[in-house]
This record gives C-alpha cells, sequence and structure tokens, in this order.
C-alpha cells in the first residue's frame, strides 16, 4: 500500500500567472508594455492503420506549432505598434528595395539576428518573483498585427490593446534556470 506522500508532487504552488518577462531583442518598446504572451500549442500530427473494422490511430512524426501572440498596451507615440508594423511591411510588402534590404543588414540590428528575424526569451517567475525556467524562441517574425480602435464614445480611459502574432522556426526550447 502506498503512502500519500509517495503521490504527492514536490512542488504544490501552481504557476505565477502574472509572473512573467518578455525580452524581444528587436522590439524594446514592445516588451516593455507586454500585457500577455502565450506558450504556443505543440500538435503531434497523426496517421490512421486500416483493417476491415475501424481505422486505428497512430502517432505521428511531425510536430507544428502554434503562433505564438503578444498583447500590448500601446504607448501614446505608437513606437511598439510602429516597431512591429515597419517589420511586416519590410518582409511582406516593402515599398522599393532599400526598405526589404535594411532588413538584409545585420549592423542594424543585434548581432544574434539575421534581420529578418528575431530572438525571444519568456522568463517565468516563481511566486516569490525569483527567475525559474527560460522559454526561448529562435527566428522569430511577426505575421499578425491588430487594428487600432480609437472610441470617442468611452465613458472611461482604457489602455488600447494591440494582439500581434509571431511564427518561429523549428521549436521552442524550456530550460530551468
Amino acid at each position: 500500500m502506498s503512502k500519500l506522500t509517495d503521490t504527492q508532487p514536490a512542488n504544490l504552488n501552481h504557476l505565477n500567472v502574472v509572473g512573467f518577462q518578455v525580452n524581444f531583442s528587436r522590439l524594446p518598446n514592445t516588451e516593455y508594455f507586454c500585457q500577455r504572451v502565450n506558450i504556443p500549442a505543440v500538435i503531434l500530427g497523426e496517421t490512421h492503420e486500416s483493417n476491415p473494422f475501424m481505422n486505428t490511430p497512430l502517432e505521428g512524426d511531425t510536430l507544428s506549432f502554434e503562433a505564438l501572440s503578444l498583447s500590448f498596451i500601446l504607448d501614446e507615440d505608437m513606437q511598439n505598434y510602429i516597431e512591429i508594423y515597419n517589420w511586416l511591411t519590410a518582409i511582406g510588402f516593402p515599398r522599393d528595395y532599400t526598405q526589404f534590404s535594411a532588413l538584409k543588414r545585420t549592423e542594424n540590428f543585434p548581432s544574434e539576428t539575421e534581420g529578418l528575424y528575431s530572438d525571444v526569451n519568456i522568463m517565468l517567475q516563481t511566486n516569490k518573483s525569483n527567475p525559474n525556467y527560460k522559454i526561448t524562441f529562435t527566428d522569430v517574425f511577426p505575421t499578425a498585427l491588430s487594428s487600432v480602435q480609437l472610441d470617442s464614445t468611452a465613458t472611461t480611459i482604457e489602455p488600447i490593446v494591440i494582439d500581434a502574432a509571431f511564427n518561429f522556426r523549428g521549436q521552442f526550447d524550456i530550460t530551468k534556470i
């Protein structure tokens, strides 16, 4: 017969939902105003083995990841929105060749990026605000930026929260600190 202490986990604390910090090497204004970030879902593809009675599911061999989404408060000068907007338009629809070629020049960006991509670290903290885990995304690039809604009928002054979606190459790493 097992004792209760044999089945009880060593750490009974739940994850601190407000204890995180985002370090985005390319978007300093966005990381300061960050309100929410998600750890993307991981999906293992599957296949089916046919037999005369039913299709039996089998594990697949390919992982797919949802997008990394980030929500941030829009600052008064819109610098955080403009950071992502300029990055998106330079990748997807540049006005001229110089706008796109500026992304390729690595001297304009931190040494760990290639211009088109950036790295993101999410630091998770314990309930006592000590660093606990680091989640690293490499070669991140933006794919979506939500709209900015201005409202003259608002009765309270609430900050405008913008959502941005990013994809990343490969997979992300989770490291205990």
